[in-house]
């Protein structure tokens, strides 16, 4: 387990394993500033997700455009999986978390199907590498 502060929700504990994180794209600058600004390093701390960026490696980014589905998606999602309570949605009243934990690579493909199905996609670079964005 590893301990990471997290703003106000205080240190918390994090199992090796795989997480997903459901976050919005409608800010300032749309999706592509989004994106850009959370695989940046540098950064001023301001949402949860914010705080563990740095200490994980992002293995993926998916994307549904257009489509405001970031409470609907999250709600049905921590019934079937573990999640982190009160991340990332300290600005939805009733959402549990927008940050699941996927234990394994079962979870993970399980997951995968279930954001297709919801019709995500990947968000690839054209050389490949997710941080130049």
């Amino acid at each position: 387990m590893k301990r990471i502060r997290i703003g106000k929700l205080g240190v918390l504990l994090f199992g090796k394993g795989f997480y997903a994180y459901f976050g919005s794209m409608f800010g300032p600058g749309g999706l592509k500033s989004r994106i850009r600004r959370h695989l940046r390093k540098k950064k001023v701390k301001h949402w949860h997700i914010d705080y563990l960026l740095n200490q994980m490696r992002i293995e993926a980014v998916y994307i549904l455009p257009g489509k405001n589905l970031e409470s609907q998606l999250s709600r049905n999602a921590v019934q079937w999986y573990s999640h982190v309570e009160g991340f990332g949605c300290s600005d939805k009243r009733g959402d549990k978390s927008h940050l699941l934990y996927l234990k394994n690579k079962a979870d993970v493909k399980k997951f995968t199907r279930f954001i297709a199905s919801a019709g995500f996609r990947t968000y690839p670079s054209e050389d490949g590498d997710i941080r130049s964005w």
